[in-house]
């Protein structure tokens, strides 16, 4: 499970920003929306960003998309880090800094002899070299170092030199050394490269990222479809499940789902009629909810962390939250989570979500983007009016608008 993200110099985000899913003790807000890992160590399962339109509310869903495609890289791939080209805070005083990206994952909730494993990743770069990489475990209060590589920062001063980095192991570290050092260059990672090893440290946190940490495609791609029938292909039980879940938001004239040359096929019927009608044919809304929907039951049976950008787009507001209400719901026992990012204010709906769960994204005066929490504001739980005064103004991250007149310089032209 994911505790948190921090990410500084990365798109529209200058200074170290931070969304967390770690639960603050307060007990106005439910028990039920938490998954318990210890006295000390609750996690929520639904988190939100809300915000106007490019307040830089993606940034996060963007640096998880970097994160892994940089760690998941094969060697075969001469430059991972390209995903990085134009990422950098875009009005820096200081060109050329690289993007820093931090993640905390529980990947070890213990038992009653042993404390709960969390994973800190750090990964400092730019779309040409690692400046820095590194992996702790902490362990209750204690962190451990597990490795470390910076970048030799003499090698920047000379020109045609082989770039070089300084490494650390901690005692705890388990797996090759010495000899993957002079095998892993500045352009791939060395966690990626210790579990192709067999470590036993690093390959934790690498099956989290690989497996557990899923970023669901927008619908209007081939991977889109090709997602839909793998899962309803592994699990053919779910096809009836899918029909279940868009009855459930109104829709209601989908009888079959079918699976036939590569393509899904959605059977129409009302009373006295039928159709077929192929998934890229469907409207964009119906395709998200089917992808929602599959990557709902997989986090049903296994953990997983969905991050879901433009979270309601084209979906009614009442269906948004009702979705919501569907995860929350039925995410029980395997300690999925899901973070949801969107404009729509019906995720500030009384009751719906976490108040330590929802943040705001806004510009600040340097047009940066800052994230805030919900839980910073009073609150009372018997007059909650929280999605109110968000629309009148009382948390900020709204947007500022102006008039606009369209100015036909032809026509003047022609006077």
């Amino acid at each position: 499970m994911l505790l948190d993200m921090t990410v500084a110099n990365f798109k529209s985000v200058k200074s170290p920003q931070t969304i967390s899913f770690e639960a603050i003790k307060d007990n106005r807000f439910p028990e039920s929306k938490v998954v318990k890992v210890n006295e000390k160590l609750k996690l929520i399962k639904t988190a939100a960003i809300v915000g106007p339109n490019g307040a830089g509310k993606s940034t996060f869903v963007r640096a998880l998309e970097v994160l892994k495609g940089i760690v998941l890289a094969t060697e075969e791939t001469e430059n991972p880090l390209l995903i990085l080209s134009g990422t950098s805070f875009a009005y820096s005083e200081e060109k050329g800094v690289p993007a820093t990206i931090i993640i905390r994952v529980l990947i070890d909730r213990g038992d009653a002899t042993q404390e709960a494993t969390i994973a800190q990743y750090t990964l400092v770069a730019d779309r040409e070299k690692i400046f820095e990489e590194s992996l702790f475990y902490i362990l209750g209060r204690s962190k451990k170092l597990m490795f470390e590589r910076k970048l030799d920062e003499a090698c920047l001063l000379l020109d045609d030199v082989k770039l070089t980095y300084k490494y650390r192991w901690g005692k705890m570290y388990r797996g090759e050394k010495k000899r993957l050092v002079n095998k892993v260059d500045e352009k791939h990672s060395y966690l990626s490269a210790a579990t192709s090893k067999g470590s036993e440290t690093t390959t934790p946190l690498y099956n989290w990222i690989n497996e557990s940490l899923h970023l669901l495609p927008m619908g209007v791609s081939n991977i889109s479809e090709k997602y839909l029938i793998t899962q309803l292909t592994e699990h053919p039980d779910w096809v009836q499940q899918l029909i279940n879940f868009l009855w459930s938001v109104d829709i209601t004239d989908i009888r079959d789902i079918r699976i036939k040359d590569d393509r899904v096929i959605f059977i129409h019927t009302n009373v006295t009629q039928h159709y077929a009608s192929f998934f890229t044919a469907e409207s964009l809304s119906l395709r998200r909810l089917c992808l929602m929907g599959v990557a709902f039951f997989e986090s049903f049976i296994k953990s997983r962390t969905l991050i879901i950008d433009d979270f309601g787009m084209l979906l009614h507001p009442d269906v948004l939250s009702h979705v919501v209400e569907i995860f929350e719901a039925s995410n029980t026992g395997y300690g999925s989570q899901m973070l949801a990012v969107d404009c729509n204010p019906s995720l500030l709906k009384p009751g719906l979500m976490r108040r330590d769960g929802i943040y705001f994204a806004e510009k600040n005066s340097e047009s940066a983007t800052v994230y805030f929490s919900l839980a910073n504001f009073k609150y009372s739980k018997s007059k909650d009016r929280t999605q109110n005064q968000y629309m009148s103004g009382a948390f900020g991250a709204l947007p500022i608008l102006s008039e606009f007149c369209f100015v036909d310089a032809n026509k003047d032209k022609e006077v």
